[in-house]
């Protein structure tokens, strides 16, 4: 019990302990309580509102599953599993809303004209990221996907409760090393450990994170909607390695870019980041985007919106710390810039390993949470140098390419090595996210440096293909595919081959490995 004063008057309120308090019940948060409690940690998993409620952070991808698939076999999650590849989530949680993705797709607009791929469909990319539906990543309907796994820590044991505000009393200070101590609804609660996984809330400033500022500045227009006509039915289409409307579509705009997420029950989450500050209400603001672009406008005709369009200026944010004694931050508590690529729920399930590892034997001391820290503040600072330039150049499709094929390298390369490798001794989660700890850091850096200094296209292409070499394994800038890149395993195990010693196999090993590609069973193997 404890005195607790607010606006001259005090009461007492019963004191709770645990080990650890997790706030935010989305997909990380319990993920990763469910991880724990399976460690064996004491632990309360709290959610500010009621489930199921709205999200954003929608779109999987290869990385993402990789992790979802660790998780499923370290911590004997099968649930975990079956959302990591369409296939198996159809067949295994129909209830669960989901959407097929097979890839990424980009569109080059011009205010007032129908779209056209181009010569050579120089206005549009098409990157595969999987060689057929049943393997395929997903679209998160995520109030069925945030609700259900909420509900799956509660059957599991973990305490889990809703509607139940946090607010940071105090925290421990560079000498006591005493709890973090908590107002959770109606209690008092002391933890060993705090983890926020609100994602940006303001919980992160009360434990002293800080604030810096964002490199990007954008606002969102969104809503999810029904009877939206797929893009490619628009229009007369090229050839391509799935259908486009089964991706994470990306149109760029003059403005910013629009993103389209189907979803399998027809229904669409869509929405306009943008560059300046947009007037109006939200509905009239994003009729009005529509209006500017025929080919959009035609797709929308005849939708209709299943929420209200709303709007969030200021998408973009950045902490100064993601640790401290006695509190983390997962990832998009810390910081977030932008969806362009898809790199949100990869980021923050590698996270979620990461903190399961670390508190494994018990709450982190202070050096183990100021490595997480740092690594997190260098991932962050790595996805903006991609992101910065991804708007720095587009909607110029032929100079959008570079950060999009330095992206594409990177993450193609990762989901390689980390099917084909055995895991090095930290696991997988350590390594750094799209090789913020190896020679793509330097990339990206480059890649940062030409938003200043590449005035012309030409440069860019100049420097993008013999910049990714190393790390292209998927035929990236391979003129004979018109900017339409297929799973092609038998031409990636070629490039592989190439650079086998950089992967640290001879080529007979890696071809012994390579039909590790065509199934993950390997990882139970490999991880029990």
């Amino acid at each position: 019990m404890g005195p607790v004063c607010r606006g001259g008057r005090c009461a007492v309120i019963a004191t709770e302990r645990r080990e650890i308090v997790i706030a935010g019940g989305g997909f990380a948060g319990s993920i990763l309580a469910r991880a724990l409690h399976a460690e064996g940690r004491d632990l309360l998993l709290l959610e500010r509102g009621r489930h199921p409620r709205f999200a954003l952070g929608e779109s999987s991808t290869p990385l993402a599953n990789l992790a979802l698939e660790r998780l499923a076999v370290r911590y004997g999650l099968d649930d975990l599993w079956d959302l990591a590849a369409h296939g198996r989530w159809r067949r295994r949680l129909p209830e669960v809303g989901r959407g097929l993705k097979r890839g990424f797709c980009f569109y080059e607009h011009e205010p007032g004209e129908v779209f056209s791929p181009g010569p050579s469909s120089s206005r549009r990319l098409v990157v595969a990221a999987s060689p057929d539906d049943d393997a395929a990543d997903n679209q998160w309907l995520r109030a069925d996907v945030d609700r259900f796994l909420f509900e799956r820590a509660r059957a599991e044991g973990v305490e889990c409760r809703e509607e139940t505000a946090v607010e940071v009393i105090s925290v421990p200070g560079d000498a006591d090393g005493g709890p973090v101590r908590l107002r959770a609804g109606d209690r008092i609660v002391e933890a060993d450990l705090l983890v926020d996984a609100t994602g940006g809330s303001p919980l992160a400033a009360s434990l002293g994170a800080g604030e810096a500022s964002p490199r990007l500045r954008t606002n969102l227009v969104y809503s999810h909607f029904a009877g939206v006509e797929p893009f490619e039915r628009a229009e007369g289409w090229p050839d391509s390695p799935f259908p486009e409307r089964w991706s994470a579509s990306h149109h760029l705009l003059e403005e910013g870019w629009m993103y389209q997420l189907r979803f399998d029950d027809g229904s669409v989450s869509a929405g306009f980041l943008l560059t300046g500050d947009p007037a109006g209400a939200a509905e009239t603001v994003f009729a009005s985007l529509l209006g500017r672009y025929p080919s959009l406008a035609r797709q929308f005709a005849d939708s209709r919106p299943l929420r209200p369009v709303v709007s969030r200026s200021g998408v973009a944010y950045r902490r100064d710390l993601a640790a401290g004694r006695g509190w983390l931050l997962l990832p998009h508590s810390f910081a977030f810039a932008d969806p362009m690529f898809s790199t949100g729920i990869a980021w923050s399930l590698l996270a979620v390993e990461r903190v399961v590892d670390l508190c494994r034997n018990g709450v982190p001391a202070l050096g183990l949470l100021e490595r997480y820290g740092s690594l997190l503040a260098a991932e962050a600072d790595h996805i903006d140098r991609l992101l910065v330039a991804a708007y720095r150049f587009m909607p110029d499709m032929e100079r959008f390419a570079a950060p999009a094929m330095v992206y594409f390298a990177a993450a193609s390369f990762d989901e390689l090595r980390q099917r084909l490798l055995d895991p090095p001794t930290e696991g997988w989660c350590w390594e750094g996210f799209l090789g913020t700890g190896d020679g793509r850091r330097r990339l990206f850096e480059e890649l940062d440096e030409r938003c200043v200094s590449a005035g012309v296209s030409g440069s860019l292409a100049e420097w993008v293909g013999p910049a990714i070499e190393r790390w292209n394994l998927i035929g990236l800038l391979d003129p004979r595919r018109r900017n339409a890149y297929p799973v092609d395993l038998e031409d990636m195990e070629w490039r592989a081959v190439q650079v086998a010693a950089g992967l640290g196999l001879d080529a007979a090993e890696l071809r012994r490995r390579w039909p590790r590609l065509r199934s993950p069973d390997h990882l139970s193997a490999a991880l029990a």
